[in-house]
């Protein structure tokens, strides 16, 4: 099979991977009710009438939508018609009322967020005292309290309803927020609508005809403008369904006409298949996508629709890029998330806390600091790291001494609207870019999001000041805990206007939207339909009791039945290709339940695995060397003189020893709660013995000393976990000196330091943790190594292919400085069980420590060693730095694996087309 074979579209008579689709008519009937308040055009639908209104060049016609987005998009959609269309006539119903109500402000959930939180704070209900400080909770109750004032329901009709023990704690924190809601000049939606209403009553209409579109229901609010609307000509259109029923019954009330005209769309050619993963599932929807694409289909004319933006909006997001494929991700954007909110947030964390080097760290790294991505940045950044933990601000860091300016806000205490404005200066620590013509497409969203961002910071200030009490002085750090929570309930605008673009958008957004390709991801029990639960204060059993006061909250059963409508919603977005797909496993690896609204019974495709090329091709494809004179003379003085690790590192991977050695590239200093690493464990294990080989009796002094030191020396934290590897070191260091020793081996010489010529102009240098004698036999090197049995065979496996040196090298060593034969090379491992391996001459006993070798296996030991050694240093001095990993399973601990651009992938999937490209 070809590796870019297009994906082939389903057609009406293909039998083999093709699937019928199958309404769920028996659930509802999907075609929605037509209600009009006039007789004219009875089979048209609100968005044909608006657009039949449009082709007569009528002026005074508007559409209204739930979402702006969806506005937009038929705005777009009327224009590409040839439609001319005034932007302020298809809008949604919030902006629709905004200019009637401009001077009553809104009661924003930013505002009821911290009302609410003054209240649990202040006077918690008893049912709310143990909670009172959760945010959690918060949240529910100012959510509750939108919910149930939407749907007109007062204070005193919950306190009338004989409502459940926590319903009436939640009618305490009501009561008090709506009371300091009036008090303080603001409205609640529902109120704001009632009054935009009737002041609609008390006007002249400048619109003959208004109509309605992607509605699911009306809240009394909402029915109240379309009663004060009324002597206009209103078509709107509803899904029957029981979540639709009430506003259905007062729309009749009002005298509105149902109708059922408009003929029910033919199902599409409809697919399914499934995937080992969600991101194989994304992937296999790209390589689909990108198939269309060449075959003529533009971007604009798919869509892939999701549940919600969770948790299939990132991972979709990085794939179609990966692929080359524009999208447009029509879910909400806000603050609380973005780049620029972390950074200002993050300085104001690292001042109040007096600059602690935790929380100044952070800021260095982020795009939006001057010292970011830059050597002085880079310097600056690994000496406070090794200073951890520490507090103050750094010298390193007078490159920012104007971030000390803010100093006086430290100890000074303001009103929210002061500190609203001192904080709005914190704008000048972000540098706009220049702004030029002629760069890509992705770099111009990129600065409209950031300019999108900083009007946010000022919005999220104006936002705290105006939630909190006016005249009440607060301190920088008090100011900036409200701040934080504010920013989640700030919105990002979206200024991506593109047009050819792959739409991403939740079930709610694809209302009313008709595209001729869609995918429908995600589909498993729990993930689409949701299970809803009773609501944990105000019941099931609370909500059908404020039904008989005229309250109509929508329980869990109908919440429920809202799944089969949104699924339905979903797939009528397609027009001719429907594709569904789930994933077999979760992201724990357990096998998922498939939807039980897939059709039963039809056998799905499976995803083909597939790769996209890299979009960054490297520049030859030949091995990578050094050509230049002056470098390669400075390789080979690097070669002068080579340590085994060196060495090894090499064999390894060449790029690895020019990364490490040549350019000297290092790792940042480790945290504080990481510097305990295996290698510290193991240098105070070394030092320990190495000492206690000539004061036996005062070893655990000895060791307690080193311990004390390396805990000072790297200001590691004093905790369980320190303590912990503390017991752990001591548990093992007694393991070994409680072992039965080398018989017959005496040791004359511990940590010995060699350098010692290998040829003209190399010389090989190291030290060795302990030389031992054997009477009449010759030499036993021994390594301490801080690991498991295990690794330690793996060391010797690898020295017997010749991917390790170390061994031969150490034994070579040792003849040359002792002037005597070896006779074994052993590896000691210190962790858990004491382990030995190696090889030793058969003669010593030593049946259970390594393996017996004869003086020839020995000597082959020593020269492999040495012809690596020289073969390595042959080619440094050629200049070849390739990457290329003789084991690609050591990548994954490489510090430099992210340069070298190595895949270590091992069996490579087939490539597959790219957007706008070949393979």
């Amino acid at each position: 099979m070809n590796r870019t074979q297009a994906f082939d579209l389903p057609s009406p008579s293909a039998k083999t991977g093709i699937i019928r689709f199958h309404h769920f008519s028996s659930l509802f009937d999907f075609r929605p009710v037509l209600l009009r308040n006039y007789k004219t055009n009875p089979s048209l639908s609100p968005v044909e009438a608006f657009r039949h209104d449009l082709q007569q060049n009528r002026q005074d016609v508007c559409l209204l939508t739930p979402t702006a987005t969806l506005a937009e998009h038929l705005r777009h959609s009327f224009a590409r018609e040839g439609l001319f269309v005034r932007p302020d006539s298809v809008v949604t119903l919030s902006r629709f009322v905004k200019p009637l109500v401009a001077d009553l402000p809104a009661a924003t959930p930013a505002l009821l967020d911290r009302i609410v939180a003054r209240q649990l704070a202040v006077n918690p209900p008893p049912g709310f005292q143990s909670l009172s400080e959760s945010p959690g909770l918060r949240r529910m109750l100012a959510g509750l309290v939108e919910e149930v004032s939407t749907a007109g329901c007062l204070p005193s009709t919950l306190s009338a309803a004989g409502l459940g023990a926590e319903a009436q704690s939640f009618q305490q924190v009501y009561e008090a927020v709506a009371a300091e809601v009036e008090t303080r000049g603001y409205w609640l939606r529902a109120r704001r609508l009632q009054a935009a209403a009737a002041r609609l009553k008390s006007m002249p209409l400048p619109w003959r005809r208004v109509y309605f579109t992607g509605f699911y229901a009306f809240t009394p609010a909402e029915l109240a403008i379309l009663e004060a609307l009324s002597p206009s000509e209103i078509l709107l259109s509803l899904p029957e369904w029981d979540g639709a029923a009430e506003s259905i019954r007062s729309l009749s009330a009002l005298g509105f006409e149902k109708s059922r005209n408009e003929p029910k769309p033919a199902a599409p050619h409809s697919s399914l298949f499934n995937s080992s993963s969600e991101l194989e599932e994304a992937e296999e929807i790209a390589r689909r996508i990108v198939n269309l694409a060449a075959e003529g289909h533009p971007f604009r004319e798919i869509g892939i629709v999701l549940r919600s933006e969770h948790p299939y909006g990132p991972i979709l997001k990085t794939t179609l890029h990966r692929f080359g494929i524009p999208a447009r991700f029509y879910f909400p954007k806000t603050f609380d998330t973005h780049p620029v909110r972390r950074f200002l947030i993050g300085f104001l964390e690292a001042f109040l806390s007096g600059w602690d080097y935790e929380l100044l760290l952070p800021l260095l790294g982020m795009r939006f600091c001057p010292l970011a991505g830059t050597p002085h940045g880079d310097a600056a950044d690994f000496a406070l790291r090794r200073r951890l933990p520490a507090h103050g601000f750094p010298t390193e860091l007078e490159a920012l001494a104007s971030w000390r300016d803010y100093e006086p806000w430290r100890t000074a205490s303001h009103t929210p609207v002061e500190w609203a404005k001192q904080l709005a200066t914190l704008r000048r620590l972000i540098a706009l870019p220049a702004f030029t013509d002629e760069v890509p497409q992705e770099q111009v969203l990129e600065w409209r999001e950031l300019l999108s961002a900083l009007a946010a910071w000022q919005e999220a200030l104006e936002t705290t000041a105006a939630a909190l009490q006016p005249d009440e002085p607060l301190t920088l750090r008090e100011f900036t805990g409200h701040l934080i929570e504010i920013c989640p309930h700030i919105p990002i605008n979206d200024r991506d206007q593109r047009r050819n673009v792959v739409h991403v958008l939740d079930v709610y957004e694809a209302r009313q939207w008709e595209l001729p390709v869609v995918f429908l991801c995600g589909m498993t029990e729990r993930s689409f339909p949701r299970y809803h639960s009773s609501h944990p204060i105000l019941t099931d059993d609370d909500r059908l009791a404020l039904r008989a006061h005229g309250i109509t909250l929508r329980t869990s059963a109908e919440r429920q039945r809202e799944e089969s409508i949104l699924f339905e919603t979903a797939t009528a977005v397609a027009s001719q290709h429907l594709t569904l797909s789930y994933p077999r496993t979760n992201e724990k690896g357990e096998e998922t339940l498939p939807s039980f609204f897939l059709p039963q019974g039809e056998r799905p495709q499976r995803a083909r695995a597939c790769r996209v090329p890299s979009r960054w091709p490297k520049a030859s494809t030949g091995p990578a060397a050094i050509t230049s004179n002056d470098l390669l003379n400075a390789l080979k003085k690097l070669r002068a003189k080579l340590s085994p690790t060196a060495i090894e590192t090499y064999l390894q991977c060449p790029y690895q020893y020019f990364a490490r050695h040549a350019l000297k590239l290092k790792d940042p200093p480790p945290r504080p709660h990481e510097r305990l690493d295996f290698l510290l464990q193991g240098n105070i294990l070394h030092a320990t013995l190495a000492e206690t080989e000539g004061s036996p009796l005062f070893v655990e002094e000895i060791f307690t000393r080193r311990f004390s030191e390396a805990i000072r020396e790297n200001a590691l934290p004093h905790g369980c976990l320190t303590e912990r590897v503390r017991l752990e070191l001591d548990a093992n260091l007694r393991r070994f000196l409680e072992s039965p020793p080398l018989t017959g081996a005496a040791t004359i010489a511990v940590e010995n330091t060699f350098d010692i010529k290998l040829e003209e102009g190399i010389r090989i240098t190291g030290k060795i943790d302990r030389v031992a004698q054997v009477a009449g036999r010759g030499l036993v090197v021994i390594d301490y190594k801080y690991s498991r049995r295990e690794r330690v065979r793996a060391r010797v496996r690898e020295h017997e292919s010749g991917d390790l040196v170390q061994g031969g090298l150490y034994l070579w060593a040792a003849e040359k400085l002792f002037r005597q034969p070896a006779a074994g090379m052993l590896y000691c491992g210190l962790r858990g069980e004491v382990s030995w391996d190696g090889w030793h001459l058969p003669a010593f006993g030593w049946q259970d420590l390594g393996e017996s070798a004869s003086e020839e296996r020995l000597r082959e030991i020593v020269n492999t060693a040495l012809d690596g050694s020289r073969s390595v240093a042959e080619r440094i001095a050629k200049g070849e730095i390739q990457a290329a990993p003789a084991d690609r399973r050591k990548c994954e601990w490489c510090s430099f694996r992210d340069a070298c651009r190595v895949e270590t992938q091992p069996a490579p999937a087939p490539l597959v087309r790219i957007a706008g490209g070949g393979q």
